[in-house]
């Protein structure tokens, strides 16, 4: 008798573990939560309209909570269309049983997004510096994201977001930045690049990572490596003018690391800063005009 039990309980327990697995890795489909998640995301944000066609209810079994996915919403702003890989939300369980789902996470998940389709939406942004510098400075390039919110009674409690950035190019005073790649984290009070990579007008970015902090002042702190070939076109900004004229040629070639720190006060004055370099100079070359 006591062999039937243990081998009824043993049977009971394999097909729960088996239940769970399965909705951990497969899930399964309904559309009761289609008109929640449309809802909510309306109410953040009017001009955003999204369809789910299909939603899958699965299990995360470290967190011991249920969460529904939507694979490759259909997601448009004012006249933009752009993709989403997906869109998973987590359900209070609780919230759930007295028949008013609350979703108290989210995490939204791009397919590799151009920057002139992002330029498309921030046409309808407010006016700020960053709209200014997207519009303005950056030509092109491609990126993606993973964002991921915690909310609490509907509003945002905290996020993340990180992906990457690649064959990006922009203009910073007058200088032509091309081909930046790199990986980005951003939080409330913390971000940072890294496996920054590039060309800045004769300098070949192998390597580097620039993070940020607030706190009561904001401060942003840099690495790069980089390989330089230079010559007469590229020493406007290290050579006076006047002496550069009396060259028919100048060149270099070598190596260069650059550490940097730079603090903001309350109103974004820089109240401190530090910048170091060293570097290998393995080739250099200068023709007087005669």
């Amino acid at each position: 008798m006591k062999k039937k039990l243990a081998i009824f309980f043993l049977v009971i327990i394999l097909s729960i573990l088996s239940f769970l697995t399965y909705l951990s890795i497969f899930g399964f489909e309904t559309d009761k939560f289609n008109l929640l998640l449309e809802k909510k995301i309306s109410e953040s944000q009017s001009d955003l309209k999204i369809n789910l066609e299909k939603i899958k209810v699965k299990i995360d079994i470290k967190k011991l909570s249920f969460y529904v996915t939507a694979p490759k919403p259909k997601v448009k702003y004012k006249n933009t269309k752009f993709n989403l890989k997906k869109i998973d939300a987590y359900i209070d369980l609780s919230s759930f049983v007295f028949n008013q789902p609350e979703i108290y996470k989210a995490n939204i998940v791009s397919e590799e997004i151009q920057i002139k389709e992002l330029k498309k939406i921030a046409v309808y942004l407010k006016p700020s510096t960053f709209k200014k510098f997207l519009m303005n400075d950056v030509n092109n390039g491609k990126l993606n994201f993973n964002l991921e919110i915690d909310l609490q009674e509907n509003k945002i409690k905290n996020y993340e977001i990180n992906g990457f950035v690649k064959n990006l190019s922009l203009e910073i005073q007058k200088k032509q930045l091309k081909n930046l790649s790199f990986i980005y984290l951003i939080q409330k009070n913390f971000g940072e690049l890294n496996n920054i990579r590039g060309n800045v007008e004769g300098f070949q970015i192998n390597a580097g990572d620039i993070s940020f902090k607030k706190d009561d002042n904001l401060e942003i702190r840099g690495n790069l490596k980089s390989d330089f070939k230079l010559d007469k076109t590229n020493f406007d900004d290290f050579v006076d003018e006047v002496y550069l004229k009396t060259l028919t040629n100048i060149e270099a070639h070598g190596n260069l690391t650059n550490k940097f720190v730079i603090i903001f006060d309350e109103t974004l004055k820089v109240s401190n800063y530090d910048f170091s370099a060293t570097g290998n100079l393995k080739k250099s070359k200068i023709n007087f005009d005669k």
